[in-house]
């Protein structure tokens, strides 16, 4: 599994985070999820048969900039 880390500066209200936690636990291969509102980041654990781009591209579909930040 690999970790991935995500700040997402649009996330201002719970709504916000609940509406990012629903696309994470929509995508195939994640396993675990978390959201930080106070601190506009989420992460997810997930298989590498998805790619951290594809979650943040999801993540911006969703109306949600998200910028993979560095390990």
């Amino acid at each position: 599994m690999v970790t991935t880390h995500f700040a997402i500066p649009s996330m201002f209200s719970q709504n916000d985070a609940d509406a990012v936690m629903f696309v994470l636990q929509d995508l195939p291969c994640i396993h675990v999820a978390d959201v930080n509102l106070e601190q506009r980041s989420a992460w997810a654990e997930h298989t590498r048969f998805i790619s951290p781009e594809e979650i943040a591209s999801a993540l911006e579909e969703a109306g949600y900039l998200a910028a993979i930040c560095a390990s």
